[in-house]
C-alpha cells in the first residue's frame, strides 16, 4: 500500500482521487465481490442509475429488451452506514507539525475513502455534519455519483461554533427512524460530556454508534516549553500557563479524561478508536475497521 504523507492530506482539493487512490491500496487482496457468493441471492432487477458499475449490468437481459438493468443482491441494500461529523470550531485545529493540516481537513479524506470502500463492497451511506448553527446533510444513497456529491459536501465544509444542545438535536432524531449503522467522527472536545451522551442516546434507540476520535500528536505528548498561551477555540479569551510546569499535569488529566471516553463506549460495546492526524490516514482507517468489524460496521478486512 503507496502510504499518503500528511502534507498530502492538508493540500488535496480532490477528494475523489484521494481516496480511490487510498481504498485501492487498502483493498489489494482484499475481497472485492461487493458481497457476491455464498449466502448472497439474487433478489430483481432494477433499472440502470448514473453511477452504477457496469459489471453489474445483465447484458443478456439488455440484449432482449435494448433496456440496461442491474442485478441486485440481497444483502447489496441492506447495509446503510450514517457518519455523523462534527463540525464545531474545534475541529479546525491544525498540526503543529504540518499546520495546513487540520482535524476537519483528515476528517474529510477518511470519510471518503470509507465511503468509497463501502460503495465498493454494495453498500450505502449518508453524511450528517452538525454544529450549533445547524446540520448540512447527504441522503442516504450509493455508487460512484452517490460518492462524487459525498465529496462535494465534504469539500464545502467548515468549523464553526460548538456542539448542538438538546433543544437543536430535536430535529436531528427523526433521521435515524430508519436502522442504519452510525460512525461518529469528532475530537471529542466536549464540555460536560454532550458528545459521548449523545452517542449513547443513539444506542439506547438501537442505533449503536461506532467512535472516531481525531487528535493533534501535541494533545498526546504536550512537547511545548516556554510560557504559553492557550485558547478554547469554542470560548473566548486565552489562559497563559507555563508549559514545563503543566506538562505533567496536563498528561495526567489527558490520560484520564481518555480512560473516561473509552469506558463510556466500550460499556456500549463500541471500541472507541483514536487516530493522531499527523500519522498515516490508512493505518487509522485500517483500525477502525478491524476494531468494529464484529459489528458489521465496515465489512472490510
Amino acid at each position: 500500500m503507496q502510504t499518503i504523507e500528511p502534507l498530502t492530506l492538508a493540500g488535496t482539493r480532490d477528494l475523489v482521487w484521494l481516496s480511490r487512490h487510498i481504498a485501492g491500496g487498502m483493498l489489494l487482496g482484499a475481497q472485492q465481490s461487493r458481497r457476491r457468493g455464498a449466502g448472497i441471492e439474487f433478489q430483481q432487477y432494477r433499472s440502470y442509475q448514473p453511477g452504477d458499475s457496469i459489471r453489474q449490468i445483465d447484458w443478456k437481459l439488455f440484449a432482449r429488451s435494448d433496456r440496461y438493468f442491474v442485478r441486485e443482491a440481497e444483502q447489496e441494500s441492506q447495509m446503510h452506514v450514517c457518519i455523523l461529523l462534527d463540525t464545531s470550531a474545534s475541529m479546525a485545529q491544525p498540526s503543529f507539525a504540518v499546520p495546513a493540516l487540520t482535524k476537519l481537513q483528515y476528517a474529510r479524506c477518511w470519510i471518503a475513502t470509507l465511503c468509497w470502500l463501502l460503495h465498493n463492497q454494495g453498500d450505502r451511506f449518508s453524511l450528517i455534519a452538525l454544529n450549533d448553527r445547524g446540520f448540512e446533510r447527504l441522503p442516504e444513497g450509493g455508487g460512484e455519483a452517490h460518492h462524487r456529491q459525498l465529496a462535494l459536501a465534504l469539500d464545502r465544509l467548515e468549523a464553526a461554533g460548538h456542539w448542538p444542545d438538546d433543544r437543536q438535536l430535536a430535529g436531528l432524531w427523526p433521521q435515524f427512524d430508519q436502522p442504519c449503522q452510525t460512525v461518529l467522527v469528532s475530537d471529542y472536545f466536549e464540555h460536560n460530556g454532550e458528545i459521548s451522551d449523545f452517542a449513547a442516546r443513539l444506542h439506547a434507540a438501537g442505533r449503536p454508534c461506532l467512535p472516531l476520535q481525531l487528535l493533534v500528536e501535541a494533545e498526546e505528548t504536550f512537547p511545548f516549553d516556554g510560557e504559553l498561551k492557550i485558547r478554547n477555540p469554542e470560548a473566548p479569551g486565552f489562559t497563559e500557563v507555563g508549559a514545563r510546569q503543566q506538562r505533567a499535569d496536563y498528561l495526567r488529566a489527558f490520560a484520564a479524561a481518555q480512560k473516561n471516553l473509552a469506558s463510556r463506549f466500550a460499556a456500549q460495546q463500541c471500541p472507541l478508536t483514536s487516530v493522531a492526524i499527523e500519522r498515516p490516514l490508512e493505518t487509522g482507517l485500517r483500525r477502525f475497521i478491524d476494531a468494529h468489524s464484529i459489528h458489521g460496521s465496515a465489512g472490510i478486512g
